[in-house]
């Protein structure tokens, strides 16, 4: 499970990850049921929430983009990323 917060005017970013199989399909995706999206907090100009989904989504906060380049500069700054652990 991947806890965020995130304040007015940011955004998450949900995208398939660069290991899932080309021939996957939507009902494989959705094999152990639907994703869930809790909200945790709600503080003036920001929320807390929490993402549970399948280890095939790479789940990203607006500020690290898709491009490789700028992915490496941002593992650099935060070296565990913001990928789902293996225990979702």
């Amino acid at each position: 499970m991947l806890v965020l917060t995130r304040r007015t005017g940011e955004s998450i970013h949900i995208y398939p990850s660069d290991k899932i199989s080309p021939d996957m399909t939507v009902a494989e995706l959705f094999r152990d049921g639907p994703f869930e999206i809790h909200i945790r907090k709600i503080n003036p100009g920001q929320v807390r929430i929490s993402i549970k989904a399948p280890n095939e989504l790479t789940i990203l906060r607006n500020e690290l983009e898709r491009n490789p380049a700028a992915k490496e500069e941002k593992k650099a700054a935060a070296p565990h990323g913001d990928r789902l652990s293996a225990a979702s």
